[in-house]
């Protein structure tokens, strides 16, 4: 709850509701599943998606849109009007810049092209973070919170960031945990990135961002250089002096 509450102050969120971290859902049986990180409600019904994204793949609104549609169908009852439906806000974390404008964070709503100040309250609102910027232009609890995802140092004043890093540090160092997220991790990673034959030279570049990711986060958990090396070696189908070489750069 705190995380939201820094990230919307001006909600004066009193309390959520899990509704299912790493929720998944379709649509109907033949459409594309989405698997939210964390879901939840607060006390007015407002919805909440809160993804971490590590790897750029270059498709961060169009995934933003298809989670909005599916946090919709979920919220709208049958019967419903289209005027009681909850309010739903999407918040993504990115270890990069989502739009490369060089700002710590969007907020996106929609409006009427023809009168660019015409902002459509239809309920919907995507929030991007660039967790590496550096400019500080979001409030100091904010600030601290990106800190530390980032793992930057942060100084010991922030009852909440001090216990989620104690938090971060205690399950990396949880073999049950860190094998489960490891095998989630580079799941998606290799789900996300195929790695197949290189269809134009701007995928060979998703390619090895994504390869660099996966071996930051497997560092970050306090894998051994060898256990990255054997890690990405069998997700990736590298060789030994190949997998060497991404462990190099990251």
């Amino acid at each position: 709850m705190e995380v939201i509450r820094r990230v919307l102050p001006e909600k004066k969120i009193e309390r959520i509701q899990m509704l299912n971290d790493q929720q998944t859902f379709a649509s109907t049986y033949d459409a594309k599943s989405v698997r939210f990180d964390i879901y939840v409600q607060d006390d007015r019904q407002r919805r909440y998606d809160i993804e971490m994204q590590v790897v750029n793949e270059y498709n961060i609104l169009q995934r933003a849109r298809y989670y909005q549609s599916m946090n919709s169908i979920d919220a709208y009852e049958k019967g419903q009007d289209y005027r009681e439906a909850d309010d739903s806000y999407i918040i993504f974390f990115c270890l990069f810049d989502p739009l490369e404008q060089g700002l710590q964070k969007y907020t996106m709503h929609r409006h009427v092209d023809e009168r660019p100040e015409i902002v459509l309250h239809d309920g919907s609102v995507n929030i991007f973070f660039d967790v590496r910027s550096l400019k500080q232009t979001v409030s100091p609890k904010m600030q601290q919170f990106l800190d530390v995802i980032a793992h930057r140092k942060i100084e010991d004043t922030d009852d909440f960031v001090v216990k989620l890093r104690q938090r971060i540090q205690m399950v990396k160092h949880d073999k049950k945990w860190r094998a489960e997220y490891m095998r989630l991790s580079l799941y998606e990673m290799d789900h996300r990135h195929e790695l197949k034959e290189a269809r134009e030279e701007g995928l060979n570049l998703g390619k090895e961002q994504g390869i660099i990711g996966t071996v930051q986060i497997l560092k970050a958990m306090n894998l051994s250089n060898d256990e990255v090396i054997d890690k990405i070696m069998q997700q990736y189908h590298l060789t030994q002096e190949e997998a060497r070489e991404y462990l190099a750069k990251s």
